[in-house]
């Protein structure tokens, strides 16, 4: 063979293998799996931001896609679960929303709720959705859950101390008031940050004004001791429990390696988001709908438009069980019936700890298991995952043995 023919042998062996590579990769839906990267923008004060770029090469140093992992049923024929902790002796507890806090153990679910407060609070929305262990729960055996009543309209965080697999409301640690007597868009998501401080996420609860007004419980982060009390270094007089506000449903809270909190929050129509949150800033709704470019408001870093994809539950991945996962950014999907775009686990990776650039980004499971409500790493370095199929207006996305706890593996 002459040299010519050999040389033009070889580039077509390197194109084929090119090929190869970019074709591989799995899941659905408008971006393909494992081989989309692209920048997020520079979320701030006044900064730029939207949707991650286009397709580029998967290769080996990629993140896992969905087909390179198994998943099987955890747990079945729950209730519209909503959020999910592991504790450290492996159990997993769980609310459901209607009113109960439950535990898996061993892997199997134990059949007597750990709390039941379903003639308490007002279920849906309202229902008992935010939920965390202290990071002394193996001490002390404290939980913290989020739920809402009707009479008065009203939502609370309350400290639950366990015993066995049984557990009991021994303080109230917070209670505010709901005006508008409206349980739509509560936020509701609770956890401990970092710092030992309590974190909670409200929404606007229909008056979307509201999520401006610094004397307003509605459209917040909220910051709080673990007794209960506001935090010291939350930024305003008019409300000291208010961390950041301008926020209309937010469902997710994640902090990164560095220490970095984000969050997710659903939009009107489309317009849904990821953030990074710094104490005092003011995310915009409803003055300021995705990016806006005003330095009065702050961009997210992530903006799913024109495309409806709204986020709920929310981690980063810190481990390396999963290959390509440490220290990315995964979160649940929602979605009604027949949006395409919606309904699946979404992993977004930053240019760095306490970043704003994505440079990685994949749907996962997209339009397999339906709506997805929140996410867990295991001590196993396995991923866990919630359906949210039940109990609400979208049943008929329901598979045999819905709601279901899915674990993900290599």
């Amino acid at each position: 063979m002459s040299c010519s023919k050999a040389s033009i042998a070889v580039s077509l062996v390197v194109v084929a293998a090119m090929l190869l590579v970019s074709s591989c990769g799995g899941g659905s839906g408008s971006m393909s799996s494992g081989t989309s990267t692209g920048s997020g923008g520079s979320g701030g004060t006044g900064g730029s931001g939207g949707s991650g770029g286009s397709g580029g090469s998967g290769g080996s140093s990629s993140p896992a896609t969905d087909q390179q992992l198994q998943t099987v049923d955890y747990a079945t024929n729950l209730v519209s679960p909503w959020s999910l902790k592991f504790a450290p002796d492996g159990r997993l507890f769980l609310t459901e929303r209607p009113g109960r806090l439950r535990v898996i153990q061993n892997g199997t679910l134990v059949a007597a709720p750990v709390l039941d407060v379903t003639a308490q609070t007002v279920g849906g929305e309202g229902g008992t959705t935010g939920m965390d262990l202290d990071p002394q729960f193996a001490s002390n055996n404290f939980i913290y859950l989020h739920y809402c009543s009707a009479s008065p309209a009203q939502c609370q965080v309350v400290r639950v101390v366990v015993s066995g697999n049984s557990g009991t409301i021994d303080k109230v640690l917070l209670t505010y008031p709901i005006s508008t007597a409206d349980f739509d868009h509560t936020g509701g998501r609770l956890k401990v940050g970092p710092d030992n401080l309590l974190y909670l996420t409200t929404g606007d609860h229909g008056n979307a004004q509201s999520a401006q007004d610094l004397t307003s419980w509605n459209g917040k982060i909220l910051r709080m001791n673990l007794d209960g009390s506001p935090a010291a270094g939350n930024p305003f007089t008019q409300n000291p429990y208010v961390y950041s506000y301008g926020h209309r449903d937010p469902q997710g809270l994640a902090w990164d390696s560095s220490g970095q909190l984000y969050e997710t929050e659903h939009g009107p129509t489309s317009n849904d988001e990821v953030n990074i949150i710094h104490a005092g800033d003011n995310y915009g709704w409803p003055n300021c709908v995705g990016i806006c470019q005003n330095q009065a408001y702050v961009d997210p870093v992530k903006l799913f438009s024109p495309e409806t994809v709204p986020p709920s539950g929310a981690i980063f991945y810190q481990g390396s069980t999963i290959p390509g996962w440490d220290n990315t950014m995964l979160f649940a999907v929602l979605g009604h019936v027949g949006n395409t775009a919606a309904h699946h686990v979404h992993q977004l990776k930053f240019d760095t700890p306490g970043g704003t650039n994505v440079v990685f980004e994949q749907e996962l499971w997209a339009n397999k298991f339906a709506r997805i409500r929140d996410v867990a790493e295991g001590p196993d370095g396995f991923l866990y995952f919630a359906t949210s199929n039940m109990g609400g207006s979208q049943t008929s996305l329901a598979a045999p043995n819905d709601d279901r706890i899915i674990q993900a593996h290599p």
